[in-house]
């Protein structure tokens, strides 16, 4: 520290900031951040200098004459900019030739074995679709089976009903009650089966009457004795009264039913004659 210094001076007084130093034609002057490189020489600014002109080039495709450079602002909106239709064609013959390659050699010049195989069943009167199925339709049993054909319509008409309305349904299917409703027949197996599943539900209906009356009589018996354990009242399940869970088992039983049945009713008939007679 020299005489000449005074340490009173603040310092962004004694060090004179950036923006305040002359302009002078020096790589540190006020305008060296503006620069591209700052040890570059000064520039006089706001002076007139000449410009770097239109350089462009360009190439001609097709008779049309485009711009090489691509990175303007109208050639980067332009979609169709630089567009060449023979490369599109080049893509397209590409994939022709990928499709054919895939598709099976059908007509070969050399598939001789084809060639006599059609000429085989051409003898035989056999089409290669019937053949590929595995049997051969004669088109004469087509049309008489097609003759024989009665539409449903027609099999539910009847003369003793009038009106103009006939139900579309197959008669010998079903019939028709008053309202006009088809009702579908029943088979013999169906109507077995509901027989059977109305006998399982009767008698599992027996079963659970009886196990809730035993439960309320060992309730009863049980308040006499204040030791005893709690009773459930749950009733048990039983499967043999389930046609789902034992079918075999309940067609047995429903078949036993039928036949005591049928024996009483014998039993009953036989007394009868007796007392009154057969005339």
């Amino acid at each position: 520290m020299t005489g000449n210094d005074n340490s009173y001076i603040p310092k962004f007084i004694s060090n004179v900031p950036w923006y305040y130093r002359e302009l002078q034609d020096t790589s540190n002057d006020a305008f060296r951040h503006q620069r591209r490189d700052p040890t570059d020489s000064s520039i006089e600014q706001g002076g007139p200098s000449a410009g770097t002109g239109i350089n462009d080039t360009f190439k001609v495709v097709d008779g049309v004459k485009l711009k090489e450079d691509e990175g303007d602002f109208a050639a980067k909106r332009d979609r169709w900019h630089g567009y060449d239709a023979a490369e599109w064609d080049e893509i397209f013959s590409k994939w022709d030739s990928i499709k054919k390659s895939k598709k099976p050699q059908t007509n070969a010049p050399d598939d001789s074995d084809d060639t006599d195989y059609e000429l085989e069943l051409q003898e035989l009167g056999i089409d290669r679709k019937e053949f590929t199925k595995g049997f051969v339709e004669d088109p004469v049993e087509r049309s008489i089976r097609e003759r024989k054909y009665t539409p449903a319509y027609i099999l539910a008409i009847n003369a003793n009903e009038g009106g103009k309305i006939r139900i579309g349904k197959d008669s010998t299917r079903g019939i028709a009650n008053d309202d006009s409703d088809f009702v579908r027949q029943i088979s013999k197996d169906e109507r077995d089966l509901n027989q059977m599943q109305q006998f399982a539900w009767e008698q599992n209906k027996q079963y659970e009457s009886q196990k809730s009356r035993e439960l309320y009589q060992k309730q009863l018996a049980d308040l006499s004795n204040p030791s005893a354990e709690a009773v459930d009242t749950t009733v048990p399940v039983e499967l043999g009264f389930s046609v789902e869970a034992s079918p075999t088992l309940m067609m047995m039983k429903k078949k036993e039913e039928d036949k005591k049945k049928k024996e009483a009713g014998e039993k009953r008939k036989r007394s009868l004659l007796d007392r009154y007679g057969s005339e």
